[in-house]
């Protein structure tokens, strides 16, 4: 990504509706998936994470190292007391399987990335019967301006990236597109960008109305509910959750028993 895109990025995430949608989105599926208590705090890798959002964000589940390969990304979020890793998501520098929780948000899809490297590195690092968390781009017909200037390669169906997370070893333990609600506007919003004369070079990322931003928040939420208890259909992005196989000699699944492992059915 351009450091232009990552400063858009930097003003805008703590309060936009999109930002504040998606980690509502990853704690819903976290919330059922993760214990309710351990003996200690999880420890949780954010890999390509920006300016650090979502880092301090999944402080809230334990200890984070946050990991970013751009030098500016990473001052930004310094700007913020969140301090990140250089690193990248094939080698994130963090020790073998030294993490509960790994988590790809909207990495797998950009130019520059190994997708295959960059899943056999979550898994090298992810504690058997440890977690990856991926969220990325969703059906190839809305690309356009937006993901060129976002540096993307490509986007997913969700059967697709679901695939590419088993080929690499792991377990599908939820996944769903996302953003559901709100994907009408979304697909317009593609559609008519990608039909208009050549001359947008920048993502979707920017500041929107109060008032607008407070009713799309407000489907985030609606949506948010509805993913804690089943698998949406379509949507402008994924999320999916994968588990590495527990060890032969049986350790436990961020603190579950290994009966709990199989593929839910949200």
């Amino acid at each position: 990504m351009r450091d232009d895109e990552y400063q858009l990025m930097f003003s805008v995430e703590p309060s936009h509706w999109w930002f504040l949608s998606r980690r509502l989105f990853v704690n819903s599926v976290l919330t059922r998936l993760l214990p309710s208590a351990t003996s200690q705090p999880l420890a949780l890798a954010d890999i390509g994470a920006g300016t650090g959002g979502m880092a301090a964000f999944l402080s809230r589940y334990g200890n984070v190292t946050g990991i970013e390969p751009n030098a500016h990304a990473r001052k930004l979020a310094s700007e913020r007391a969140i301090f990140l890793r250089s690193g990248s998501a094939e080698h994130s520098t963090l020790a073998s399987e030294s993490m509960d929780v790994v988590c790809l948000f909207d990495v797998l899809y950009h130019r520059g990335v190994n997708e295959q490297q960059a899943l056999a590195e979550a898994y090298r690092i992810v504690k058997p019967g440890g977690l990856l968390v991926v969220t990325d781009c969703a059906l190839p017909w809305l690309a356009g301006p937006h993901d060129e200037a976002m540096a993307g390669r490509e986007r997913y169906v969700r059967s697709q990236l679901a695939a590419k997370l088993v080929k690499a070893g792991f377990l599908i333990r939820s996944s769903s597109y996302t953003f559901f609600l709100v994907f009408p506007l979304v697909a317009i919003k593609r559609l008519h960008d990608r039909w208009r004369p050549r001359g947008v070079d920048h993502s979707d990322v920017s500041a929107v109305h109060p008032l607008v931003n407070a009713a799309l928040l407000a489907l985030g939420r609606a949506e948010a509910w509805l993913l804690a208890r089943m698998r949406l259909p379509w949507g402008s992005s994924l999320l999916v959750v994968a588990q590495k196989p527990l060890a032969e000699n049986g350790g436990p699944r961020c603190g579950q028993s290994p009966q709990a492992q199989r593929e839910d059915t949200v």
